[in-house]
């Protein structure tokens, strides 16, 4: 076993795409000393592919042998280890195909091939399954590898971003690393149907940002002027704007500020669901500064950005707890309206913004 140590590795996370990164070093390191061909990939969720076929694959990767070489680079996805909620619609035959690839799998850690590596690439994991348990033994004893590649959250996006910048050769101070987190989305996570948070960048998006305004800047620093002319903001300042329009009771400002979005081609749905959030968030952040609480200690319990939070904290003092309840009622009432057919969206967000002033 001793000669296998670190053969079998299980990469497991929501971030695909340092995973992906740290499968592409495997395989450009495979490719310097052994056949490009010995690479198999087997995905568990690609549908154009038999469940029949994938196993035959599965077992050929595993048990068989290659005429001229036998070291393989098998990496097997989305295979046993998914959690997945329970299903009326799940068939005794799948049932069936899923004991098979673990009872194949199983063989094989009784019988581990020096020449092959072997990683398991998995979205979510259901600790309950065999091979999970047989590889965590396996890791105990120092024969396998289970990695976890986690989203980096909050500061950590920061340090990501001027990391991937500096690795690229690309320049930038810590000030615009933060207005380009902001761009990106940091700090308006949302929870999905599950209740699982879910970001609003994604690490995919944001090495290609980053690609790109280094291509721009070249040897310069990167700036925030450069960060507005490239990067589409996820954050609408347009949104605080007419909100503060709104808590100063300037109709006419908070109108003029309404129909430019809608004229430079944005959504009212979009229009809409940002006046939610941020109303939500004003909600929460006038609740907790009602209770005397401090700005760090508010950014902490609500996982807002400072800058969302700095911001909001401003736009608290034009407005009472109940009158922001009231408001955020009327949102309510007006999405309900739209997504109805009871009233045009237009319309709708003309009279909201009127009844709000």
């Amino acid at each position: 076993m001793e000669n296998n140590k670190k053969y079998i590795n299980l990469y497991f996370g929501d971030d695909d795409f340092s995973m992906a990164e740290e499968m592409k070093k495997e395989k450009d390191l495979f490719k310097k000393r052994g056949d490009e061909m010995n690479i198999i990939t087997i995905d568990w969720k690609d549908q154009s592919v038999s469940q029949g076929e994938k196993i035959g694959k599965l077992q050929e990767a595993l048990m068989g042998t290659s005429l001229f070489s036998s070291d393989k680079l098998v990496i097997i996805k989305n295979s046993l280890f998914s959690a997945s909620k329970k299903s009326k619609e799940i068939t005794e035959s799948e049932e069936n195909i899923k004991d098979a690839v673990s009872d194949l799998i199983l063989k094989y850690f009784g019988n581990i091939q020096a020449g092959i590596k072997l990683f398991f690439l998995e979205e979510n994991l259901d600790k309950r399954k065999k091979v999970y348990k047989e590889l965590l033994k396996m890791e105990k004893s120092g024969a396998a590898t289970i990695k976890e590649f986690t989203m980096p959250l909050n500061f950590q996006f920061d340090n990501w971003i001027k990391n991937r910048v500096e690795k690229q050769k690309g320049k930038i101070t810590r000030e615009v690393v933060n207005a380009l987190a902001i761009s990106l989305g940091k700090g308006f996570a949302q929870k999905d149907k599950s209740g699982k948070i879910v970001q609003s960048y994604n690490l995919w998006e944001a090495s290609n940002e980053i690609e790109k305004l280094i291509s721009y800047c070249g040897e310069s620093e990167i700036g925030v002027e450069d960060i507005k002319l490239l990067v589409k903001s996820k954050v609408d300042m347009n949104v605080f704007n007419l909100i503060d329009s709104i808590g100063a009771k300037n109709r006419a400002k908070a109108v003029m500020i309404l129909n430019k979005q809608i004229e430079e081609g944005l959504n009212e749905n979009y229009i809409l669901t940002m006046l939610v959030y941020q109303f939500r968030n004003l909600i929460k952040i006038k609740s907790l500064l009602e209770q005397g609480l401090p700005k760090q200690e508010i950014v902490s319990q609500t996982k807002l950005h400072p800058f969302v939070v700095q911001k909001s904290i401003g736009q608290c003092r034009n407005f009472n707890l109940e009158n922001l309840k009231l408001i955020y009622k009327k949102l309510f009432d007006a999405d309900l309206a739209i997504k109805t057919g009871k009233i045009n969206p237009n319309l709708a967000l003309d009279l909201l913004v009127v009844s709000m002033v």
